[in-house]
């Protein structure tokens, strides 16, 4: 694998050189909505029609309709995601594959994968979801699939959009889009903002709870012939600030149930402040029966979270467990004995505690280049790829010391120091997959292997799938596919995450009726938990970026999807998706976790991943106007495989409805509230840090777009 690296370098050489004149166009995994039938296996597109229908800017709600994905929601407004493909961990989306445009997009892929990085959902133009043997094409996380968000497209002539959004608590957004295209050059400048003053109050504060977030996008195109064939340089360039007055800490159970959007007044200083800077160089190349993508990319992202850290220099966790459940053993305190009303009343500002603010500065770097070779001869159309990547993370994290007073003021007592620290990775992956074409079969066998070394823990995997597909007919299509899966470990503390993951599906499509029905196993020989700030279920301290082998462990389910449209005899338009993932997921052994899966007996659920997920959206469309309807149901599930006293989390439902205007061929007006019945007396989370949240409240929006 020694000689892969100077291969990627001189298949990229052009890539580099051009960065003077060139732009990244989208680059999709999936392709369109037809490719999206043909797959052998099982993915998702959600296209620029579909996104408009809600014109969410949460990508919580965005993919909330996909089977077999699995979101936990933590803030309300989607900032920092965690979400879970057929079983993977959750926290933070680390378990999964997370690209912009094709490219790695999580602030350091290897090395720390917990995606507190996540592009502006708002500004995207679609998201693919890919799931089964075709994830082994993403990687490095092929166990449950990637999701690649596709960014803007530079126009095929000068074109321009504008959003702009009003809605309650403060909220404001602006999408502003102009470009130019024609046959040799084109370009696209891009601006999307958003921000809200937040619906939580904070006791003894005036302090906002919302969020601020201002990216902005530049891509160049330019087209020619190199080598004699046609050739395509690119170069995107994007730049994105945030602050958001988001915390770690929750509440208690009795405080919830109370008031589900009270936060606690020592965390009136808990403030996220981050900057992403992104730069893509591409060439593409094309035959007319091959095309050959080679991207130079390099992401910078640098945050702050300046937050609770520790109350008495006992954890957040601790106290809110001692406050709602009087397990305070072994609990001190300089100012008072603690029990559960003791914890309660310094949760409530009532009783004097030392507070301990952290910095947790870091600075992460994500750079590599990657080629891709498509080409497509006799019944064969292969598709074969290799990566190089490096990434780092680098901390710096004082802790400051502030006092809450008796009467819930909260002062500065004392400036903290921290020390620095570095973990740097790199790897190499290669893949090939043959999509072959046997009359009515087709066949694809795929093989991915990678080499890489994690904070000076060396390893290397090469992983197997089969995909096989059969037209039964002209509508109906059977597909199945097997294909090993892999995570790699960030720490020498546990193996690699690996399974063995198989899907069996059966498609229809006939007229304007899509139906899909998939079942998937996921056999995992080894399946490990990792350390974040953010996780909570363990019963010890941890340090972020521990990893824990876990054993044994089977998730399997079944999805289902039905999209159909049908006209009325009045005229009408009514479309209609329904989609139903059933998940069956346990621990297979028995053990003692550390820090992370706390203690587990065989048998035991994993953790935040309901049984049942329905969601159905109903429209009406005729003329001018179209109204929709989102539900989407999830059954009860448990922050902890144990699932003991106060970890259950609740079944909950969530109704979205949106009224849209066509009023001439370039504006639209629309307006729009998100969870209609103000449903708020549900925890649909207990994570960060094992504090009871819920749903964002009932949100009215307003809009219009124009074309120019």
């Amino acid at each position: 694998m020694n000689n892969i690296k100077p291969l990627i370098l001189a298949i990229s050489a052009a890539s580099i050189i051009s960065l003077a004149h060139a732009d990244v166009e989208e680059v999709f995994i999936i392709g369109n909505a037809d490719d999206q039938r043909e797959l052998t296996g099982s993915g998702n597109l959600i296209d620029s029609e579909a996104l408009q229908v809600f014109s969410y800017n949460d990508i919580n709600r965005i993919l909330s309709n996909v089977p077999g994905l699995y979101i936990r929601d933590e803030e309300g407004f989607g900032l920092r995601p965690n979400i879970s493909i057929r079983g993977t961990y959750s926290d933070r989306s680390g378990k999964i594959t997370l690209m912009e445009d094709g490219v790695l997009i999580a602030p350091a892929p290897y090395t720390a994968s917990s995606a507190y990085y996540f592009p502006s959902a708002g500004r995207m133009h679609a998201v693919e979801v890919l799931k089964g043997p075709s994830a082994i094409t993403t990687g490095p996380y092929t166990i449950g699939g990637a999701v690649n968000m596709i960014s803007t497209p530079i126009p095929d002539e000068v074109a321009g959009f504008l959003r702009q959004e009003l809605s309650s608590y403060g909220g404001l957004r602006t999408h502003l889009s102009y470009g130019d295209g024609s046959d040799d050059l084109g370009y696209l400048l891009e601006y999307h903002g958003g921000r809200s003053n937040g619906f939580d109050s904070i006791d003894n504060s005036d302090n906002d709870t919302g969020f601020s977030v201002d990216d902005v996008v530049a891509k160049l195109r330019y087209r020619d012939t190199l080598f004699g064939v046609d050739a395509e340089y690119g170069l995107k360039v994007q730049a994105s600030e945030e602050t958001s007055d988001q915390t770690y800490v929750g509440l208690t159970e009795q405080d919830f149930f109370a008031n589900p959007h009270r936060r606690y007044g020592l965390s009136r200083q808990d403030q996220m402040n981050n900057e992403h800077r992104q730069g893509i160089a591409s060439l593409t190349l094309s035959g007319s029966d091959w095309q050959l993508t080679n991207q130079a990319y390099y992401n910078r992202f640098e945050r702050d979270w300046y937050k609770v850290d520790k109350i008495d220099g006992e954890g957040i966790d601790e106290v809110l467990i001692c406050a709602t459940t009087a397990s305070c053993n072994g609990m001190t305190s300089v100012y008072g004995s603690y029990d559960q009303a003791w914890a309660q009343a310094v949760l409530d500002g009532s009783v004097a505690a030392d507070v301990a603010l952290k910095h947790n500065n870091r600075a992460y770097v994500s750079k590599g280049l990657q080629s891709k070779l498509e080409w497509t001869f006799d019944n064969h159309s292969v598709e074969a790829g290799v990566r190089y990547h490096e990434d780092y993370e680098a901390r710096n994290q004082p802790v400051d010391s502030w006092t809450q007073g008796a009467d819930g003021s909260f002062t500065l007592a004392q400036l903290g120091t921290g020390s620095d620290s570095k973990k740097r990775s790199h790897a190499t992956a290669v893949f090939v997959n043959d999509e072959i074409q046997l009359g009515q079969w087709k066949v694809i066998p795929g093989v991915r292997h990678e080499r890489y070394e994690i904070a000076g823990v060396n390893a290397s995997e090469t992983l197997a799938g089969l995909a096989l597909g059969y037209q039964l007919s002209d509508a109906s299509y059977v597909f199945a596919g097997v294909h090993q899966g892999m995570s790699p470990s960030a720490s020498s503390s546990s193996n690699a995450e690996s399974a063995t993951n198989t899907e069996f599906g059966w498609r229809y499509q006939a007229g304007a009726t899509d139906i899909e029905l998939v079942g998937f196993h996921s056999d995992y020989s080894n399946i490990i938990g990792v350390c974040t700030n953010s996780g909570g279920a363990g019963t010890q301290a941890c340090e972020a970026g521990d990893t824990e082998n876990g054993g044994a462990a089977t998730v399997q389910g079944m999805e289902f999807q039905l999209a159909q449209q049908t006209y009325t005899d009045s005229g009408w338009l009514i479309p209609i998706n329904v989609t139903y993932t059933y998940t069956d997921a346990s621990f297979d052994t028995s053990f003692v976790g550390a820090s992370l899966w706390g203690s587990v007996d065989a048998g035991d659920r994993l953790p935040n991943l309901p049984k049942h997920q329905l969601a159905l959206q109903l429209g009406a469309e005729k003329g001018d106007w179209r109204a929709d309807v989102s539900l989407r149901h999830r059954s009860a599930t448990c922050s902890a495989a144990a699932c003991m006293s106060y970890q259950s989390i609740d079944a909950y439902s969530t109704i979205d409805l949106a009224v849209r205007h066509q009023y001439s061929g370039k504006m639209s007006l629309y307006g729009k509230v998100d969870n209609v019945l103000d449903e708020h007396d549900a925890i649909v989370s207990r994570e960060p840090k094992a504090g009871a949240r819920g749903q964002k409240p009932r949100t009215l929006t307003v809009g219009l777009t124009y074309a120019f």
